[in-house]
């Protein structure tokens, strides 16, 4: 049995410097067939893929995200979810109004999200397998309501997320980050509830993470992944997101 598909995403991380190169149409549409092939929940394809390359549009998104790579990457793709053509599809029926009330609900905001990520999974692998690099982009929502105004985005859809595509510029060969153990992630029939377990698994993943940082910052950088996702599980951190939820149409129900 050939590893391919493993070997390619086994060596997955994120690229955030890219060389001045374009991403070509063809690879680009190529992409966009191949999101398109993941699943979706019946058959629903809650998304919309928003291209961008107009260089005046990117300066306005990384005043939103703050990072550079918003703007100096091949290609950037913003992921929608997108209950807006539903409606369209149906408003000529008698029953448009269930439909908006449905597309309002807690579960359709569950499938469109799922259905973003799915589709954004499948561009990201055949990314890297065409020998670009991608780093996602949740940045872009630190200002959801700039981002609706400059990709002028009708209500009932959501700007989720981002993704710079590119060839990765020489200084980005780099180890990867340590993922957790299977044990900790994966459970055979039922939760394993065992906190003492959790307990001495988490002190030793989080001595790999302190030596992962400590090696990419040559010493700079001390710090676990315990302290590391507390910290920032503490904070409070875009505490408008369920108004503007709301303001494009969803969580009403």
């Amino acid at each position: 049995m050939a590893d391919y598909v493993y070997n390619l995403l086994t060596k997955h991380h994120s690229v955030r410097e890219f060389k001045d190169e374009k991403v070509p149409e063809d690879d680009v549409n190529k992409m966009i067939e191949a999101g398109q092939r993941a699943s979706t929940s019946n058959f629903l394809q809650t998304y919309s893929i928003i291209g961008i390359e107009d260089i005046n549009v990117k300066e306005a998104l990384k005043e939103v995200s703050g990072q550079p790579y918003v703007v100096e990457n091949g290609y950037l793709f913003i992921f929608v979810m997108d209950y807006y053509k539903h409606l369209v599809a149906s408003e000529d029926s008698d029953v448009v109004e269930d439909v908006q009330e449905a597309t309002e609900s807690a579960e359709s905001l569950l499938v469109g999200a799922i259905d973003v990520g799915l589709l954004a999974q499948n561009i990201a692998a055949t990314a890297e397998d065409m020998g670009y690099g991608i780093v996602y982009l949740g940045s872009l929502r630190n200002d959801i309501g700039r981002m609706r105004d400059i990709l002028d985005l009708p209500d009932h859809t959501f700007p989720l997320f981002g993704m710079a595509v590119g060839v990765p510029a020489d200084s980005e060969e780099q180890a990867q980050k340590p993922r957790m153990p299977k044990e900790l992630i994966f459970h055979q029939d039922h939760y394993d509830n065992d906190v003492d377990n959790k307990r001495e698994l988490l002190k030793t993943y989080d001595e790999a993470v302190r030596n992962y940082y400590q090696e990419r910052t040559d010493g700079d950088r001390d710090e676990t992944w315990s302290q590391q996702v507390t910290n920032f599980l503490s904070g409070k951190h875009r505490l408008d997101m369920l108004d503007q939820l709301n303001k494009a149409g969803f969580i009403r129900k």
